[in-house]
């Protein structure tokens, strides 16, 4: 089942995470339905606690846990549907998000960063917690330049094979911090995945990979409603999802 139900363990403690691992093994060697009891005694527990830990959770009992997880599993793996992509990103192609997930693939081990003014440091900040929770190592633009200045002072060097990544996230593209922070990461071998209303920005010309959302060539910071902040958390969490899903296949 791999990372597919990494959100669910993030919750739970140490004997929690016990249960969910033990029934998911048993899903996936392909078993007939596990009961309670047995899962109980495979982890020294009770099966009281087993329910409480299931209501904890929202779920009606250990029955409705088991089939939440053996629907999480028989779905592990399933091409996802392109619409909701197509529909929030305007310049959204397949070879678009292959290139993003073979990055995201190469960066694995890489170290990951987001840069973003107002509006958009909280979309970034957004990224970097929903990436740090799928395991990459992941920083927002406050740690930048610290971690710039500490490499450079203790001469360390990025891995070749795994190249670090800055998320940029600009409605104008124009905003002057961000762009110092990619041309900063652009100096130091970083490759740059970026989000903005505009592909003949600044921002969208210094980038690896551009994805336009809401696009515009003018931007009115006052305008509402403003969906593109909004558009750019549900783009980012369907590329993260495609990106799972293309691996686990």
């Amino acid at each position: 089942m791999g990372d597919g139900y990494f959100l669910l363990t993030n919750l739970l403690s140490e004997d929690e995470k016990k249960v969910i691992t033990s029934i998911t093994a048993h899903i996936e060697r392909g078993e007939k339905r596990v009961g309670i009891q047995q899962i109980a005694s495979e982890n020294f527990l009770s099966s009281t606690s087993i329910v409480k830990m299931c209501k904890r959770l929202g779920f009606d009992g250990y029955s409705e846990l088991y089939y939440y997880l053996s629907r999480q599993f028989d779905s592990h793996g399933e091409t996802r549907d392109s619409e909701p992509l197509k529909n929030l990103i305007d310049n959204y192609s397949e070879s678009l998000i292959t290139e993003f997930c073979e990055l995201m693939d190469r960066s694995r081990t890489a170290k990951l960063f987001t840069t973003g003014e107002g509006f958009s440091n909280i979309v970034g900040s957004y990224i970097a917690q929903r990436l740090s929770i799928c395991g990459f190592m992941v920083f927002n633009n406050v740690h930048f330049y610290d971690y710039m200045l500490f490499r450079d002072a203790h001469h360390l060097q990025d891995g070749q094979d795994a190249p670090p990544v800055m998320f940029a996230v600009s409605q104008s593209g124009e905003t002057s911090p961000v762009l110092n922070d990619v041309r900063n990461a652009r100096q130091n071998g970083h490759k740059i995945v970026t989000f903005t209303k505009r592909s003949d920005s600044t921002l969208a010309q210094m980038s690896d990979i551009v994805f336009v959302v809401d696009g515009s060539r003018q931007t009115l910071a006052g305008s509402l409603p403003n969906t593109f902040f909004g558009h750019v958390i549900l783009a980012f969490e369907e590329l993260v999802a495609f990106y799972f899903a293309r691996k686990d296949r």
